[in-house]
Formats: structure tokens, sequence, C-alpha cells
């Protein structure tokens, strides 16, 4: 049958979200993606009008799993860990992303290869849309998440055993992780009477059980960086001033020698090479001296050599056409750098 123009005209559309709801529809979709809404709920964020205004947000994400891979002149390539800053500020705004891309670190040539590539640029982005996402953002970590809390369900004992004993026993089940590690870092300015910073962090494995710790973050970083995708003739560029700052900020407050946190913390200390303020290499001077712990401790130690030959411009890890072992590399570093 066919619809009369004017019913036509008249049919209802979908109703339009508004802008709390649809943010916290993103939320849940990575509680849903990951099989968290067993376990987790979301609810929209109370009121914010009583909040400053947002004007920047920082977002750090990356995989844990990543390849290495090169182009044809022998340029690392890929995305190992990204740094995205937008910023707004009345009628201009600012993107600038900073990405990590691994190379080889195996190598014992003099002088030593880089180890990687740290590839920023700048692009002027809408204020409006900025503005709008840099809101959306800070909703997300403001979006209420709660766990379900179910009472146990009833025991269950098999009765047709010919000895009567109990077979079975209590029934469950336990929900498994994934092998998908990752990062993601969310960091929202706002202005007001205050500067506040609103951030969420998280590393690890996706999973049911723990979607609910990073679904906000997740959600906040995904939004960002979907906005905000570098146009492919963006002209590769130094950070600004902010970016270091905000990657300063990071390398301190980040949990980087908490458990799960080991591979941001190598790809972080290989980013300061190119990135971060002057009191940053006290900390990458304290990763010198590895703990005990493993693999992963021993290759920090040969990325804060890495990252602080390139800021002090002092590069110990070869005498001559000598390549140094790591250990007595980092002696010698600890060396130079007391020295004026």
């Amino acid at each position: 049958m066919q619809i009369p123009a004017i019913a036509q005209a008249a049919a209802p559309g979908p109703a339009a979200l508004d802008p709390l709801t649809a943010v916290t529809e993103k939320v849940r979709a990575v509680l849903r993606e990951d099989g968290g809404l067993r376990h987790w709920g979301a609810e929209p964020p109370d009121a914010l009008a009583g909040r400053g205004e947002p004007v920047a947000v920082t977002v750090l994400r990356g995989s844990g799993h990543a390849f290495v891979a090169f182009s044809s002149d022998g340029k690392p390539l890929g995305s190992h860990l990204s740094l995205l800053h937008v910023s707004v500020d009345g009628d201009t705004a600012a993107a600038t992303e900073c990405v990590l891309r691994l190379g080889r670190d195996d190598g014992r040539e003099c002088p030593p290869a880089p180890f990687s590539l740290v590839d920023c640029a700048t692009w002027s982005v809408p204020a409006g849309a900025a503005r709008a996402t840099v809101r959306e953002a800070r909703a997300a970590l403001f979006v209420r998440i709660y766990e379900k809390q179910f009472i146990a369900g009833p025991s269950e004992e098999q009765e047709d055993v010919d000895d009567g004993g109990v077979e079975g026993g209590m029934i469950g089940g336990v929900d498994g992780g994934t092998t998908s590690d990752f990062v993601a870092v969310a960091n929202v300015i706002e202005s007001g009477k205050h500067r506040i910073r609103v951030s969420e962090a998280w590393a690890g494995y996706a999973s049911a059980d723990a979607a609910g710790r990073y679904a906000r973050a997740a959600a906040a970083s995904d939004l960002v960086n979907a906005a905000f995708e570098r146009p492919r003739d963006a002209p590769t560029t130094p950070p600004p001033a902010v970016l270091h700052a905000e990657f300063s900020r990071l390398l301190a407050a980040l949990p980087l020698d908490a458990q799960y946190w080991w591979w941001v913390r190598e790809r972080m200390i290989l980013m300061a090479g190119t990135l971060g303020m002057p009191a940053d290499r006290a900390r990458l001077e304290g990763y010198l001296a590895p703990r005990p712990g493993g693999p992963s401790e021993l290759r920090t130690r040969s990325y804060a050599l890495e990252a602080l030959a390139r800021r002090t411009g002092r590069d110990t890890r070869c005498e001559g056409t000598r390549r140094l072992d790591d250990a007595t590399a980092a002696a010698a570093m600890k060396s130079a750098l007391s020295r004026p």
C-alpha cells in the first residue's frame, strides 16, 4: 500500500539522543564489545552545568601487540604509541599528534642507529567541532558506571547416581579475558575560577570482568581520535610547548612501574628522547639502574640510554667503534651527566 505524501511527511523518525545520553551509549558500546554488560551498567553523568568549560583534551593510546615494519628507505612504520592533544581558544582550535614508530633495538653498530622515530604534526581544526568533542570527552569521563552485584544462584546436585554421592557439586562459570592488551588515557582541562584536570587511565587486557574499569577512558580516547584524524598532507612539525608539558606530566603521573604498564613505560621512555621537559631527565636517569624483574627492566635501561643520548647529546654506548654493553654504558652515562 502506498503511503500518502502527507502521511509520509508526518511519519516520525528516530528521536535524537541528548548529548549526555549519546556519550553514555558510547561508553556502553565499549562494555558491550567486550562482553561487560553482564557485569557492568552505565548511566548518564549528573548535571555538568556547574563545572568549568572544557578547553583541552589529551589522549594517549596504543596496543601492546603491535608489529614493527619499515618503509623501502628503512624508516619505521606503524603506530606503537600515540599522543593527541586538542585545544580550543575562542574562535581558534588546533590538534597536535605525536606517534611513536618502533624500529630495531638489537643493533650493535657504532654510532648506534635510532631505536624509534617520533613523528609529530600540528593542524588547525574547526573551533566548534573541537569544543563539542572536548565536551563529549569530559562527559564520557563522568559517565556513572556501576557493578552489577547479583546474588548467587541456587545450588544444584545430581540425584540419579548409583552410590548416592554428589556428582558435579556447585555449577558455575568464569569469564575469561583476552590476549589484547592496550592503554587508554584521557585528560580534560576545565577552565574557570580554577583550572581542573579530569583524567582516567588504564593499561591491561580487555575482558568482561575489567570492562567497567576502562570503558570511560577508552570511550573518551576513541571519540577524540575519531573526530581528529591526522590529515594525510599534514607536514611533520616540531611539537608545541603544550605537548611537551602534557607528555612530561604523563611520564610523571602514570603508574609506569605497575603491573601491565611495562610496555607503556618502555615506549614512553623512547618518546622521551623527543618529548618532555628538563625535569624529566632525573626520571630517565633513574632507569639506568634496572631493578630485578626480567627482560623489560633491561630494555627500559637500554631505552633510557637512547633517550638521554638524544636529549643531552652525550652518547656513552660506544668507545670508538666498539659497542659497550648496556651496564658499562649506563655507568658511563651517570658519570658524564654528573659533570657540568
